[in-house]
């Protein structure tokens, strides 16, 4: 017994010792817990904040600080005086060599807020160094990948299936028109470093460029026509037409020129010839271009129109060699096919995604020196992105345009507002993606 109270003693002299300690390291603890909890909501509270700036960001810095100080406020409720924000950005581009140094695939933007709040401390204690206040101070940097800029290559099916009446009266051709124009105009409206390019490639059986006018003046006749040249891009065999898809096509058929020394008959007959091949040929390509306004005018066209069959193979390859010509190009390279129905010959494009079509089409671009590639091609490398759109028609993936273009880039518009969406899906605008 004693021994028990000798002990009982002992204890109660060293809880006495050390009961001044315990209560310190206890109002220790509860000021870090506090001190923690307080950073813990700075440090959200910033953020939220740039978050919200990033994707709505105002017209001044001194509105964004504002509006960043009203989402703190919101956060950090138990602040003495005012919450010190601030707020910046920081753009990182091609020009200035810093995306090549960051090692980022494309320019972005960071938007940085800070936030520094004082509160009063729970337990104060001087002689244990507990303040009576402290401060606590939160940073958070949202990083907005910035639209780059993109050359874009509409394929456009121009068969007489087009002219077909889709949803508010207005054809298939007329819709996709009108949504091609208000994709351009959204281009127009990209905040890139450099300017967005945009070209239309048509077909139907074939393929056709324009370049100039015809003239007639000859035996009573004083006729015009534009200078239309149809081009089929098929050799004599799959593997040929493969082989050879990036040299000059041959010339299925054009518009005659008058020749001085011609025969009545002969005029006549250039007459008879050129007025079927421009009623049946509606269409041309317009080639790469940043000159938006020329683009549109040409599209609205009203001389833009549909007829004959579909052979898609003519304008993915004639794109292919636009692309390819092209100089000083975007590093994004985005082919697009709208079109209403399949081929009339349905095996034929999947006999030349099966000779490397559409393997050659992305390594050859792709392996193009962009603007803003560096000499050694180490950053912004050039990224071909290919899809296919369903024109009121739900594309087969076994008609080629499934192991051409995959599974995920095949849709399939009900309305020339899904026709807009998928477009600008395929380009990626996206308006920046976010990274924290």
């Amino acid at each position: 017994m004693r021994t028990i109270r000798k002990n009982r003693g002992v204890a109660g002299i060293l809880f006495i010792g050390l009961l001044p300690i315990m209560v310190i390291f206890m109002a220790f603890s509860m000021q870090m817990s506090q001190q923690m909890l307080a950073h813990a909501r700075v440090l959200e509270a910033a953020e939220v904040a740039s978050l919200a700036l990033i994707a709505s960001p105002k017209e001044s810095e001194d509105e964004n600080v504002k509006y960043a100080r009203q989402l703190v406020d919101r956060y950090v409720v138990d602040n003495i005086n005012d919450v010190d924000v601030e707020v910046y950005t920081r753009k990182c581009e091609y020009k200035d060599g810093c995306v090549q140094a960051s090692g980022e695939v494309a320019p972005f933007s960071d938007f940085v807020v800070s936030a520094k709040a004082e509160h009063k401390s729970w337990i104060a204690y001087e002689e244990a160094e507990l303040k009576p206040e402290f401060e606590v101070a939160g940073k958070s940097v949202t990083r907005k990948y910035l639209p780059q800029p993109v050359d874009v290559y509409f394929i456009g099916d121009f068969s007489g299936s087009m002219n077909g009446h889709w949803k508010g009266g207005k054809t298939k051709l007329d819709v996709v028109k009108q949504t091609i124009e208000r994709v351009v105009e959204d281009i127009e409206n990209f905040n890139t470093e450099e300017k967005s390019r945009v070209a239309l490639l048509g077909y139907n059986p074939l393929h056709v460029k324009q370049t100039g006018t015809v003239y007639l003046n000859a035996y009573g006749y004083r006729r015009s026509w534009p200078k239309k040249v149809a081009y089929d891009y098929a050799r004599g065999t799959t593997a040929q037409t493969v082989a050879k898809m990036f040299d000059p096509p041959s010339v299925y058929s054009r518009v005659q020129e008058y020749v001085r020394g011609m025969s009545r008959h002969d005029v006549k007959n250039l007459v008879v010839n050129n007025d079927r091949f421009v009623d049946y040929y509606k269409f041309y390509d317009i080639p790469l271009t940043e000159d938006y306004t020329n683009f549109k005018s040409r599209l609205a066209n009203a001389s833009l129109g549909a007829e004959g069959g579909t052979s898609s193979w003519n304008g993915i390859i004639a794109a292919a060699q636009e692309a390819n010509r092209a100089t000083n190009i975007n590093p994004e390279q985005v082919f697009i096919v709208l079109s209403d129905g399949a081929d009339n010959d349905t095996n034929y494009l999947q006999r030349l995604v099966n000779q490397g079509l559409c393997t050659k089409l992305r390594s050859t671009i792709s392996a193009k020196r962009n603007r803003f590639q560096s000499k050694t091609g180490s950053a912004g490398k050039t990224k071909v992105t290919m899809g296919v759109i369903g024109v009121d028609y739900r594309v087969k993936e076994s008609d080629g345009f499934g192991d051409c273009f995959g599974r995920k880039n095949i849709y399939h518009a009900k309305d020339g507002d899904d026709v807009y969406k998928y477009i600008l899906n395929l380009i990626n605008e996206e308006t920046g993606r976010l990274k924290d």
